[in-house]
């Protein structure tokens, strides 16, 4: 006879409660295996078990419910979790990569060939002559988003486009703060920018750091043979929504050019080389 379990033995096995034990029933992820038809007493078996810690694993990887039912629904096929899976891979290796960067202590972690995702920004043209200049403008352009009412989109950072206007006065340069933006929030107002592929470098220390290491990294971008097809963005001003909680010396940023499209071949060659890696640096929308 097959072996049946409460509602208490498998709350206190999977360390959730009643409530989330039916909730999961309710969204169609989980069926008791018996019923008493007399008391109503739900009773669950070992497959039940397995599967609601593999529902808990889901939601511990950043997941959704839906997600799960997707998953279950495609028997592990759903291109939907996939792309969901490899936004949070793509977060999580953000994530490692900053840390690592500040314990290295080291100016440059990497180059490498990324696809940034699309985004919907609240932005304004500013100009100024330093990077204080640009993280001042930063800083009150996100303080008129949240005033307006927007909501930033927590998966991005704060990203400022570089342009080279001709017209600016000596020692001034005319840049546009961007805050990315979750997608409900586009309007007239807003701007949208697709998809691309683009050349990336971290960065360490302060934003005079980040002045620095402009010139390697326009060298870089000459020396793979890579065709710019936009203007160079640093991403991560005002410390990535870190607050006052980290010094300057220990921000990171990361500088992003979109380039033309690469075939498979030429990236697996610049990887081979030890010159770059290549990665997915995506938005989670979910």
């Amino acid at each position: 006879m097959k072996k049946l379990f409460t509602v208490g033995q498998v709350c206190k096995c999977c360390g959730i409660s009643r409530s989330t034990i039916l909730r999961m029933e309710d969204r169609g992820l989980l069926s008791p295996a018996r019923v008493d038809e007399n008391t109503g007493y739900r009773y669950y078996d070992i497959y039940n078990i397995t599967k609601i810690l593999h529902i808990q694993m889901f939601l511990s990887m950043g997941l959704t419910y839906d997600d799960a039912y997707s998953y279950y629904a495609s028997s592990g096929k759903s291109p939907e979790l996939l792309t969901a899976l490899e936004s949070r891979l793509a977060l999580l290796t953000r994530a490692y990569e900053e840390m690592k960067l500040r314990m290295d202590d080291k100016q440059h972690l990497q180059m490498e060939i990324i696809t940034l995702p699309e985004n919907v920004c609240y932005q304004k043209e500013f100009k100024g002559a330093s990077q204080d200049d640009k993280y001042r403008d930063m800083y009150n352009l996100f303080g008129e988003a949240v005033e307006k009412g927007y909501r930033p989109l927590i998966s991005e950072r704060l990203f400022v486009i570089n342009n080279n206007d001709l017209s600016a006065k000596k020692g001034e340069n005319t840049y546009i703060c961007c805050v990315p933006l979750e997608p409900s929030c586009a309007d007239e107002h807003t701007v949208f920018y697709p998809s691309c592929t683009a050349f990336s470098m971290l960065c360490y220390g302060n934003y005079q750091a980040i002045s620095k290491a402009h010139a390697e990294f326009d060298e870089k971008i000459r020396s793979l043979g890579l065709k710019p097809t936009g203007h160079t963005r640093g991403i991560g001003i005002v410390s990535g929504y870190t607050g006052k909680e980290f010094s300057q010396e220990k921000y990171v940023s990361r500088l992003v050019v979109p380039i033309e499209d690469l075939d498979k071949g030429k990236i697996d060659r610049l990887s081979r080389s030890g010159l770059l890696i290549s990665s997915t640096l995506q938005s989670s929308q979910s």
